[in-house]
């Protein structure tokens, strides 16, 4: 698998993903990025729509992340 950092402003959110993230597991994600940092990829397709990740890329970008690695 390669990963690979992207800029966050140029991954768009899966607008048919099923899954909500409520405010609640947004700040439990945002906790666990701040004191663990990234520990694996969110997914990708080619044309940067988030297959795997959405909760992530969101919290990572209310923390004012840049970049994130995608797979």
């Amino acid at each position: 698998m390669i990963i690979e950092k992207r800029l966050i402003a140029d991954l768009i959110f899966d607008p048919a993903n099923a899954r909500k993230h409520s405010d609640k597991n947004i700040e439990a994600i945002k906790g666990s990025l701040a004191r663990f940092g990234q520990q694996k990829p969110i997914v990708v397709n080619d044309r940067n729509i988030v297959l795997a990740g959405n909760g992530t890329l969101a919290a990572a970008k209310a923390l004012g992340w840049k970049e994130i690695g995608v797979a």
